[in-house]
């Protein structure tokens, strides 16, 4: 069993995609309120409120994903923060698996994450798989976020990324389509980012459950 013969580059997600977005999920949506509760003295369902409010202004663009931003917006240590939770880092149930796959066919893996530095370092501590990665490439790298097209032309020239030859796989619709008005040849979507949630349909993409849905009988 193969990927298809023409895929040269894997072009991957981390959140959702490689790892279980639950730690993103509980980090983002329970413990970072709690925290904000106990600094303004207000209780956790008005911290959740508030924090809602404040992603909805920056959805999408790279503020939504950027530690420094939410430090200075609600006057916590992101940084610091995400420490406290990082047991609760954890690969997808076939991750390991999948990478070692790619690894023995000789294929070029890149990670393409909308992911801070700092998280992408201690992710990648959590779970050691930074070696099985050609390049590991973040939006901030390029001050844009991958649902803008900018991300995906300088991810190309920086890489000499051939999309025509490349799989992309992630956890977000939205993502995807952006990756495939510029030109990426294959494209899946995760449907169970989160273990702790339902599967998500995709609407416009194929999508897995598990990596090894990818392979194609010889």
């Amino acid at each position: 069993m193969h990927l298809a013969r023409e895929i040269d580059t894997v072009l991957l997600d981390m959140d959702g995609t490689l790892l279980d977005l639950h730690y993103d999920n509980h980090f983002w949506m329970e413990h970072v309120p709690s925290q904000y509760a106990h600094k303004a003295d207000i209780s956790l369902a008005q911290a959740q409120h508030y924090m809602s409010a404040q992603y909805a202004k920056v959805a999408g663009s790279l503020d939504w994903y950027c530690y420094d931003y939410w430090s200075a917006t609600l006057g916590l240590d992101i940084h610091q923060l995400q420490h406290q939770t990082k047991h609760k880092i954890q690969l997808r149930s076939d991750t390991l698996w999948f990478l070692e796959y790619l690894k023995k066919s000789n294929k070029r893996v890149i990670m393409l994450t909308n992911a801070h530095r700092s998280g992408i370092a201690l992710k990648m501590q959590q779970c050691d798989i930074r070696h099985y990665f050609d390049a590991i490439v973040s939006s901030h790298d390029y001050r844009v976020a991958k649902e803008n097209r900018n991300f995906w032309e300088m991810a190309a020239e920086q890489h000499r990324i051939d999309f025509k030859q490349s799989l992309f796989i992630d956890d977000s619709e939205k993502i995807l389509q952006v990756a495939q008005q510029v030109g990426v040849a294959y494209l899946r979507g995760i449907k169970t980012p989160d273990s702790e949630k339902p599967a998500q349909e995709m609407q416009f993409f194929k999508g897995i459950k598990l990596f090894s849905e990818l392979l194609i009988e010889q």
